[in-house]
């Protein structure tokens, strides 16, 4: 005894896309759970000196390969991507004498720009300009007198 299936052409052109389309795609949706990011944990030294050295090297290849941007552009740009992964890695959270704290935009972008510059100085002085180093020197110079008072 053969036993046949008669489902009609309509149905079958119906049916035949969801039947497929359920056996290839998990359809559960709501119970599906995200793990990237779940755990954001604040940069620490060792995080900032790694996001110094990238901005720092972009900085010094940049101004060699005498790119058509400014020395200052490109100290932007370095600057800009050093706070977009402190953003988005570590929700604009540092450690800093062993407390989390959280810090702006801007004042990430002060800083950053402040160390990538210094480290830059050191590591490819010729291609630092002399009015970005008097800068820097003018600003190292506040700080100590500042920290003095």
């Amino acid at each position: 005894m053969n036993f046949k299936i008669r489902v009609p052409l309509l149905y079958r052109k119906i049916l035949f896309p969801f039947l497929l389309l359920s056996i290839l795609l998990d359809v559960n949706f709501y119970k599906s759970v995200v793990h990237a990011n779940l755990d954001i944990k604040p940069a620490n030294e060792n995080d900032l000196a790694l996001y110094e050295g990238m901005g720092v090297s972009y900085l010094c290849i940049a101004s060699r390969k005498e790119i058509k941007l400014d020395f200052q552009k490109s100290l932007g740009v370095a600057a800009s991507t050093f706070v977009a992964v402190i953003q988005s890695k570590h929700g604009s959270k540092l450690i800093e004498k062993d407390k989390e704290i959280t810090v702006t935009n801007k004042v990430l972008f002060e800083n950053a720009a402040f160390r990538i510059l210094g480290r830059a100085i050191q590591t490819c002085p010729d291609n630092v300009p002399k009015k970005s180093k008097q800068e820097f020197d003018k600003a190292v110079k506040q700080l100590q007198s500042s920290n003095k008072n």
